[in-house]
């Protein structure tokens, strides 16, 4: 008898391929992005919202350090770093934070899906996310201010963008570590971001700044991507290629980050005890070796002899009073106390 044939329409149970793993994460990781009103307003509002502010403060202002070319030429790229900022980094900061503390991270780590594929797949995520920010602010730069597109100049954006991307991703799962609580996440982004935003030529330029101060924002990666978008975009400026320096300090930026994240990347939610397992189980040993002592129930305080009778005739006597036996117990008091009980000796009868 010939053997059966398998059946060709069955579904095997071969795992699925590691891109349509990544492809899934991805456009898990988007909808999650898009959905989250806190993400959507700090991705794609705020940076919006700051253009269109400056831009309406600072109109028809012109920057006699950057060759004199008008504010929005040089506002317009540097809110396209402020927007990758918040789409990698902010983003990923509070969402991996919030993601471990309820528990999904744990939950994710006890699937099948690779880590890589997760992490891959956030990273991806928020690379799309930044594309798209990117591509309205300059679109809204360019229709409302007059901002100068130099088309010869897209590839030096999409280098640059691609090695932010990486660098304030891994920047981003790097400080999820050092966050205890998801309450805290945006107050931590917010206070790191913000000052290297003011000192890294993103709100406004510092030229006439302190050299200590130039030289320290420069040695942060947020300057070095700020200044390569101004001068790619700059029509005066005769550099419109890529700065290998610049996007040194991003990548060892990035590589560093990176590092201390796989070493230290925490899956399990941050445990409300402070206190360590060793110290807690050599307490719990030594209250299980003290001698237990057992408390007797209440006893009864002894009647005063002829506090029932008055006038030869018989008086109920009064409730019992119980008093715990432990002194530190409180007092169970039934009835009226021996100094309100006008029957008791030391308490004259009218």
């Amino acid at each position: 008898m010939a053997p059966a044939r398998p059946d060709r329409g069955r579904a095997t149970d071969a795992p699925p391929h590691a891109w349509r793993l990544l492809l899934g994460q991805v456009r898990y990781q988007v909808r999650i992005l898009v959905r989250s009103p806190i993400a959507s307003f700090a991705t794609l509002v705020i940076p919006l919202m700051v253009l269109l502010a400056v831009n309406l403060l600072y109109d028809g202002t012109r920057l006699p350090t950057r060759g004199g070319i008008r504010f929005a030429q040089f506002f317009t790229p540097a809110m396209v770093a402020f927007a990758v900022v918040n789409a990698c980094y902010m983003s990923i900061v509070s969402s991996t934070v919030l993601a471990r503390e309820d528990g999904i991270l744990r939950r994710i780590r006890s699937t099948p899906l690779p880590r890589w594929v997760y992490m891959a797949g956030r990273i991806i995520a928020a690379g799309l996310v930044s594309l798209a920010s990117t591509t309205v602010v300059i679109l809204l730069g360019a229709e409302l201010y007059g901002f100068q597109m130099i088309w010869t100049s897209v590839p030096v954006l999409l280098a640059d963008v691609t090695v932010a991307i990486f660098c304030f991703c891994a920047l981003g799962f790097a400080v999820s570590v050092l966050v205890p609580r998801a309450d805290s996440a945006l107050p931590i982004c917010w206070g790191t971001i913000l000052p290297l935003c003011f000192i890294s030529d993103v709100f406004q330029p510092i030229d006439t700044a302190p050299r200590w101060l130039r030289l320290i924002a420069s040695s942060f990666p947020l300057r070095p991507f700020a200044d390569d978008l101004e001068a790619a975009f700059n029509p005066v400026a005769t550099r419109h290629g890529l700065s290998l320096v610049h996007l040194g300090v991003m990548t060892v930026w990035g590589i560093g980050a990176a590092l201390f994240a796989v070493a230290a990347f925490r899956w399990q939610p941050s445990s409300t005890d402070t206190m360590p397992a060793r110290l807690r189980h050599h307490m719990s040993r030594a209250l299980a070796a003290l001698p237990h002592r057992r408390h007797p129930g209440p006893r009864r305080l002894p009647v005063p002899a002829g506090a029932g009778r008055r006038g030869g005739r018989d008086r109920p006597l009064p409730p019992p009073v119980l008093v715990a036996s432990d002194p530190e117990s409180t007092e169970l008091i039934e009835g009226p106390a021996p100094a309100e009980d006008s029957s008791l000796p030391g308490n004259p009868v009218p």
